[in-house]
């Protein structure tokens, strides 16, 4: 029995160390101790004796006797035997060689798949854009080296995109965004045909992301999304529009900018006034109405005064002694009005119970007279945003300079510092001029994209372009209607609130 358990463990850990042969000596001789596998190798055994039991007599076998204390070695043929139900048999290539062991080789020889022999190549072209015209001529490059050239194109669905095979060009008007397919015939000899598939994308109008949400129509401070007025009586022609930006349309929030325009037809002298309210700032909005309407009525109302008519005729004369005079008096002018308009705003916010700051805005304010072709303006700049006098084309007079921060967005708001500070007549700028077609005021939502930067603003050629493009707007009649809609230009990256007057 002795000899009968060596000779089973001994075929056993034959075979293990034949089936797998990654174990190590310990973890063989682990299995080896197992009932259920030494079963299996005393059946297999047994099966075996009796189909070599007639051969014993044969002279093809010579069976040479092993001490029992000698190990014997077997060789089992692995096709003949069955694969134990709880062993897993890992394949030597996908384990760590131990040391000394020898790497076996792939039976498997290394032959190139059939695809590998095929040319590949590359295609290139420009991602295309809903609504804008595309034109993209196709790089294409073969990894042999050779030319390519792509017979037909077709689109996974039409898009309003076509391939032109003579140009080898792709081109069209895109009409839905999105990532399609091309399936592409292509050739490097003109007989051989292959096919590849590409993605193409096609972006969406910027203008289509943005959403139109309107604001609480019973908050306190409640305005309209546009506003504009007209003036146009006995030869002059004042026009102011405002317009909500697409920053505020998109998230629900209202129209900070506002506005002021007066003419009185007895002094002859002209208010213009525009406001931008901080965005930061929660009652901005109001900040810039409660601004433009104080600072507003009380310059009319002194123009409409004996102050007035004591300008009118120092500017009219306009000789070296009464322009003296005209510049004190325009500053104590300016000076009274901001000074009002900022109280009115501290009024507000104490009935309110809110901070002075949360109701921050710009000024920038015109007050203008016309004697036959000149034109006589006295400026006042607080904030970002230009006021200019234009004309005639190719010369521009900017009638102050803008109050820009370290930052994008940073300038300055009207506030008792400001007015306070000793360098307060330097925002004040007066002058008279001939051939002036246009006096124009802005804020930031207006001169940011048609001049980006304080430099652009000195840049006649920038002016001569807008002005030609708000021309064909200011048909008396409709002016006021056409200019509000002309603020619904778009320009990437800018989107604030849009308010212009301009005086022609």
């Amino acid at each position: 029995m002795i000899k009968k358990a060596n000779n089973t463990r001994s075929l056993l850990n034959a075979a293990l160390a034949r089936l797998m042969p990654q174990l190590s000596e310990l973890e063989l001789r682990s299995l080896t101790e197992r009932q259920d596998l030494q079963q299996i190798a005393e059946q297999f055994i047994l099966s075996l004796s009796e189909k070599i039991e007639p051969l014993n007599t044969s002279s093809y076998l010579d069976v040479k006797t092993t001490p029992d204390n000698e190990s014997t070695s077997w060789e089992i043929p692995v096709e003949h035997h069955e694969p134990l139900s709880d062993v897993t048999k890992i394949p030597a290539a996908a384990l760590p060689l131990k040391p000394g062991q020898i790497p076996t080789q792939s039976l498997t020889p290394a032959i190139a798949p059939k695809e590998a022999l095929m040319p590949k190549a590359n295609f290139n072209f420009a991602n295309a854009r809903v609504g804008a015209a595309y034109l993209s001529k196709i790089e294409s490059s073969c990894h042999t080296g050779e030319q390519v050239t792509i017979q037909e194109i077709k689109f996974s669905q039409d898009i309003g995109i076509t391939f032109n095979p003579e140009t080898q060009e792709l081109s069209g008007t895109p009409t839905t965004d999105g990532d399609y397919r091309l399936f592409i015939k292509w050739t490097t000899d003109g007989k051989a045909s292959h096919s590849a598939e590409v993605p193409i994308i096609v972006n969406p109008d910027p203008r289509s992301l943005w959403k139109i949400i309107e604001p609480p129509a019973d908050d306190k401070y409640f305005k309209t999304n546009t506003d504009n007025q007209i003036i146009n009586e006995n030869g002059v022609r004042i026009v102011a529009a405002s317009r909500r930006g697409r920053s505020h349309e998109h998230v629900g929030t209202f129209r900070d900018d506002d506005f002021f325009i007066a003419h009185d037809a007895d002094s002859d002298w002209s208010i213009m006034i525009v406001a931008d309210g901080a965005g930061s700032a929660l009652n901005s909005r109001q900040g810039a109405k409660i601004a433009s309407e104080t600072a507003g009525n009380h310059l009319s109302k002194q123009m409409k005064g004996e102050l007035g008519q004591t300008l009118k005729a120092l500017v009219q004369d306009w000789q070296p002694e009464s322009q003296k005079q005209v510049g004190p008096l325009f500053s104590e002018l300016y000076k009274n009005a901001a000074t009002l308009a900022v109280k009115a705003i501290e009024i507000e916010a104490i009935n309110m119970a809110q901070t002075t700051k949360s109701y921050s805005t710009t000024l920038l304010a015109t007050v203008s007279i016309r004697f036959g072709d000149e034109l006589f303006a006295a400026a006042f700049w607080m904030g970002d945003g230009a006021i200019a006098a234009y004309g005639p084309v190719g010369k521009v007079r900017l009638l102050g300079t803008p109050d820009s921060g370290e930052y994008a967005g940073q300038t300055r708001f009207l506030d008792n510092d400001a007015i306070n500070d000793s360098s307060f007549n330097n925002r004040i700028m007066i002058g008279k001029w001939k051939d002036i077609t246009h006096l124009i005021l802005m804020t930031d939502g207006v001169s940011d994209p048609y001049f980006e930067t304080d430099n652009g603003l000195l840049c006649a050629e920038k002016w001569d372009n807008l002005v030609n493009e708000i021309l064909p707007y200011l048909q008396p009649d409709e002016a006021a209607e056409k200019l509000t809609d002309w603020l619904s230009f778009f320009s990437p990256g800018n989107h604030d609130d849009r308010t212009i007057a301009i005086s022609w």
